[in-house]
Order: C-alpha cells, then structure tokens, then sequence
C-alpha cells in the first residue's frame, strides 16, 4: 500500500527539516530553451510519480571537500554543502559532470510546509548546459524518463507547487538575461500562511522567526 505523502497535524512535530538541494539545468543553446526534469518512482513515500529537478539531500560527505570559489557569485560559505550536493546529486541521477569551475546560482530556497511524511530545507541552483563536460555517465535510475523539456512543456507535466513555482523563478531569470541575483525568493509557512520572502544568497542562512526547524 503506497504511503501517504502527508501527516496528521499532531505528528509533524516528529518530522525533522533534512537540507537538500536541487539543480535547474538550462539549455538556452536554442530558440526556445529547455530544462532537465525527470519523474519521481511511484513507490516512493515523498512526492511518487512527480516530475522534478535533478537533486536531494545533503550527505556527510558534501560537508568536507574543497570549497566551491562562491566569491564571484556573491554567495555565502553556508552554501558550499548544498552545492556539493547539487553536484554530486546531478552526477547520479542524471550521469551529467558540471565542470569545476562552472558557476552554480542560486534561484530559490524553499522549506517543504508542515504536514508531508518528509520535510526539506532546499536550495535551488541553475546551471548552464554549456558547463555541462562532454562525457556522460549512467544515471542511478531514481529518476525515470529524464529528458529535456520547454518551460511551456514543463508546465504541463505533473509537478509539485514547488517546481511550479522554481519552474517560474527560472524564467523570471532566462527572460532577464542571467544574471547572478542579488536577491531570491525564499517559500516557507509560517503561522499557518505560505509565503515568499526575498532574501540574500551572500547572507548568512536565517529561519524565520517562528518557524521551527522540527
């Protein structure tokens, strides 16, 4: 029997805030560009048979390593674990190497609401194709029917509230021409309202105030 991908309210509080993180790739090399998605495992407990971007949790192992040069991008060392992960996290599902020196920039950071049978803190990154080496391996197969898509196409496919808007962010920054941004937004509940705030990837990551943690 397939798990519920909520919980009662009185059990939340068991649920902790795991970090994760998640890589857009965009390949603007064409008229209408496109984005990297794949659909989720129908028998998985978290999100089954949702198409998403390439990514998950923070391991132990992205918490040591050399440092990401965030410098350039304006982005704070807190970030160089969700980093690690979006890396590696690409690498397996997807068999796709960003090159070292390749620019990962932040586009959102969303904290899953109250309620789901699994909670993350994300930070959403965009790469670009072209940082993408040449050599491609095998992906882990978590993800099933990875393709590209347009972000018209994407918009059609079965996906969370939260790559509907991820997906929005996304194109908000293409159609500006891609620029690294000073400032994105930040999708969290707090007393009971969903909100988006706009905060500073060069920061120092803050919670809310009010919002728990577990």
């Amino acid at each position: 029997m397939k798990m519920p991908d909520t919980l009662p309210l009185d059990a939340t509080a068991t649920v902790d805030i795991r970090d994760a993180a998640c890589v857009v790739v965009i390949d603007a090399t064409d008229v209408r560009p496109r984005l990297l998605m794949g659909r989720r495992h129908s028998d998985q407990i978290f999100l089954p048979n949702k198409w998403v971007f390439p990514g998950g949790r923070v391991d132990p192992s992205d918490l040591i390593g050399d440092k990401p040069n965030t410098e350039h991008g304006g982005m704070a060392q807190s970030l160089t674990p969700f980093m690690h992960a979006a890396r590696r996290e690409l690498l397996e599902e997807t068999g796709l190497r960003l090159a070292a020196a390749s620019d990962l920039l932040p586009v959102a950071r969303a904290i899953t609401p109250p309620g789901r049978i699994r909670r993350y803190d994300t930070w959403f990154f965009l790469a670009r194709v072209g940082d993408v080496l040449p050599e491609r391996g095998e992906g882990d197969g978590e993800l099933l029917d990875l393709d590209w898509f347009t972000f018209d196409q994407a918009r059609r496919l079965d996906i969370p509230n939260i790559t509907k808007l991820v997906l929005e962010d996304a194109t908000a920054w293409h159609e500006s021409g891609g620029a690294p941004l000073p400032r994105v937004p930040f999708y969290f509940e707090e007393a009971g309202i969903y909100r988006r705030t706009m905060i500073d990837p060069a920061a120092l990551m803050e919670t809310p105030k009010g919002l728990a943690r577990t």
